[in-house]
């Protein structure tokens, strides 16, 4: 019923409110462009444009109509474009770095699903720091990498967007704290804190300290580590605190709570993106940068 020649047509008149220019814009006359609207309109069942001497305009119909059609042709597009990807990517390889705190949500997902998706690709993943990443990308060895804003201004690199997190609380479950809905991290002034390793996750480490000195204070810090599973043993120790993304909190830990923050600050916004090299051509490349488009698109509509 709705083929790629008729939504061009639709959008066409939809967006000229004009079938003299619409006519033009599709390389067809004017008599058959109208016979055409119309019989989508009566296949449809409904009025997509009010007709008038003088002027046309969408109906509300026609609206939903306008968004669907250009939905659907933006999917055909970007179908046609991976399926070109993946023919020109052949059994290539991809070489992807990710820093262990986005290994869990979505990140996971996505990875595994362009495997399932690609078997011909040989997908190698490494855990390695952001600024290992850096290096990595700039010399050719790595294709990709998964990692946290903000980065160091880099030359040549680029980055996408995939997920937003935010910052959360882990309590032990015996302290107080543990039976509150949510926290007010200004309410943790007298606590002590389990935080990110300064030297080995500067990006959570920095967030966490700007936050704190957000709420007037600065955190009382008596151990560091830059493992998700040693802060949590730690916090489940009674050792202290941690402020922790909220993706984190689907690690199953006994002895822990997760709470989320009272109050949002932009300093509570965590921006996982992935990143590479504006040199780099690699087919295989384009692919993985296609798909992780289309599935965090398909991901938004859901």
């Amino acid at each position: 019923m709705l083929s790629t020649r008729l939504l061009n047509q639709f959008v066409a008149v939809a967006e000229e409110l004009n079938f003299g220019r619409a006519a033009v814009r599709v390389h067809m006359e004017q008599s058959p462009l109208s016979q055409a609207i119309r019989r989508l309109e009566q296949n449809l069942g409904v009025q997509l444009f009010v007709r008038t001497k003088r002027s046309v305009a969408l109906t509300v119909a026609g609206e939903v109509m306008l968004q669907q059609a250009k939905a659907m042709l933006r999917a055909e597009h970007a179908t046609i474009a991976m399926v070109r990807r993946a023919d020109e990517a052949g059994s290539g390889k991809l070489s992807v770095g990710f820093v262990g705190t986005v290994a869990y949500g979505i990140v996971p997902q996505l990875l595994w699903g362009f495997r399932e998706s690609h078997p011909d690709i040989q997908l190698d993943i490494f855990e390695m720091t952001t600024m290992n990443q850096i290096r990595n990308l700039k010399s050719g060895q790595l294709d990709a990498g998964l990692v946290r804003r903000p980065l160091p201004a880099e030359s040549g690199i680029v980055t996408r967007t995939l997920e937003i997190d935010r910052f959360g609380l882990a309590v032990p479950a015996t302290s107080r704290w543990a039976s509150r809905r949510t926290i007010a991290l200004a309410d943790l002034r007298d606590e002590s804190f389990v935080a990110y390793s300064h030297d080995r996750v500067p990006i959570l480490h920095s967030y966490g300290v700007s936050m704190c000195l957000e709420e007037g204070f600065y955190p009382h810090i008596i151990c560091e580590a830059w493992q998700a599973s040693s802060i949590l043993s730690f916090v489940a120790a009674g050792v202290g605190v941690a402020l922790i993304p909220s993706h984190l909190a689907q690690l199953s830990h006994p002895g822990v709570v997760y709470r989320p923050l009272s109050r949002r600050s932009p300093n509570t916004r965590l921006e996982i993106v992935v990143m590479w090299h504006e040199d780099n051509r690699s087919a295989a490349l384009s692919l993985f940068l296609d798909t992780l488009a289309y599935a965090i698109s398909n991901r938004g509509a859901t």
